[in-house]
């Protein structure tokens, strides 16, 4: 009986060891599927960040394709692209009527999937839409029309889903226009949008001791939205915006510093995001409480690179913090990299403009435990060289 024990003790270490094994695969970086814009351009280039939606499939945007100013997109798990929408062209007017270059997208508490265009418009003085539509490509739909003088915003760069059924984002400009501040264009604002198409700005960024150029928002646990500023790349800031329009700035980065993308709350309960110093090859990895107790936790040597040099962080199964950065890795493509909460890169895979360059989107990881991302350069066709990327990484746990 003893002995019988001792083999099942046995065989379960086994197990597990074999278990751990199978999790601790080296990650791998591969392209998945490549933007073919050698000839035409009907799929689009320069993808942005893809979602996981509620059915399973990825959906994101492109920004230009023949003969439009770019495409929505639904991206099976294997790799198979459907174009569901493309940004048309009025070649009366010359203008990209329903936007031009859409780029963030989100998934609405009806289903529908709402997203930006950071420009376009009817007229010359038009900046970006904010715009839905059915995952299946039907039922397109302008919600906002943005412009260079508009309070409600101007040139939208990103929207998020609320765990209240809202959806909410920032504009980098309009709002308000305090002199010459923000290049005339306004500071930004943080907006909500309801799905039967209420929009409301709940704040406008002053430009001075708020700074300006809000770079997204994320809502935290406590139901309160959190988000950095770019600053015009002179000095950046973090802020909390309540649901209702509550504004508080947590903590201001110092002249000559900004944020180069949004933030993300961890399990841990911390904010984590990336700011950079104006002309130093190095970014900082920060984390702050939602009281807004701020520390720098690392410093990552990076190329000389202006603003959107890396992207959101996400957190993954394996605990770790993965971004990609535009520049750097071994070739300077680009590369994925993962640091943990402590502040210790755990991983960094290089691309080689063969399997993408210049990375710049959000990743987004599925059940199965694989990441997908977008470069907005390089790749490899049978006809020659891609226009963008959507690459995987695989080798993390499963969910």
């Amino acid at each position: 009986m003893r002995r019988f024990f001792t083999l099942q003790v046995i065989s379960v270490l086994l197990i597990g060891m074999a278990a751990t094994a199978i999790h601790a695969q080296t990650p791998t970086l591969q392209q998945l599927f490549a933007f073919n814009c050698g000839t035409s351009c009907l799929d689009g280039r320069a993808p942005d960040a893809l979602i996981l939606a509620s059915d399973g499939n990825l959906y994101g945007t492109a920004e230009y394709s023949t003969g439009g100013g770019g495409t929505i997109f639904k991206l099976t798990p294997s790799g198979q692209i459907t174009v569901l929408y493309t940004f048309p062209l009025n070649t009366t007017t010359g203008f990209f009527t329903n936007g031009n270059a859409p780029g963030a997208i989100a998934e609405g508490s009806d289903g529908m999937l709402y997203g930006v265009a950071s420009s376009g418009g009817t007229t010359s003085a038009s900046l970006g839409t904010l715009w839905r539509i059915n995952k299946n490509g039907s039922g397109f739909q302008v919600l906002v029309r943005y412009c260079t003088s508009c309070s409600s915003g101007g040139a939208p760069n990103s929207i998020t889903a609320g765990s209240d059924g809202n959806l909410y984002g920032t504009t980098g400009y309009g709002g308000s226009f305090p002199g010459s501040l923000c290049e005339g264009l306004g500071c930004g604002v943080v907006f909500k949008l309801t799905t039967s198409g209420v929009y409301t700005v709940l704040h406008a960024f002053n430009g001075t001791s708020e700074t300006s150029e809000p770079v997204g928002v994320a809502q935290a646990s406590d139901g309160n939205l959190y988000g950095a500023t770019a600053g015009n790349l002179s000095e950046g800031s973090i802020f909390k915006v309540t649901t209702s329009g509550q504004f508080s700035t947590l903590h201001l980065f110092g002249s000559g510093t900004y944020a180069l993308a949004g933030i993300t709350q961890a399990s841990d309960g911390l904010l984590y995001g990336f700011s950079h110093v104006v002309s130093a090859p190095t970014v900082e990895l920060f984390n702050i409480t939602t009281g807004g107790s701020f520390q720098n936790i690392a410093q990552i040597t990076q190329p000389l690179f202006k603003q959107f040099g890396m992207s959101q962080v996400i957190q993954a199964s394996d605990g770790n913090l993965w971004t990609a950065t535009a520049e750097g890795g071994s070739g300077n493509w680009g590369r994925v990299l993962a640091v943990s909460t402590k502040g210790a890169i755990v991983q960094s895979l290089s691309f080689t403009n063969a399997n993408g360059n210049f990375p710049t989107g959000r990743l987004v990881q599925l059940a199965n435990g694989t990441l997908y991302g977008t470069t907005i350069k390089g790749g490899t066709l049978s006809n020659g060289t891609a226009s963008g990327v959507i690459y995987t990484v695989t080798g993390l746990p499963a969910r």
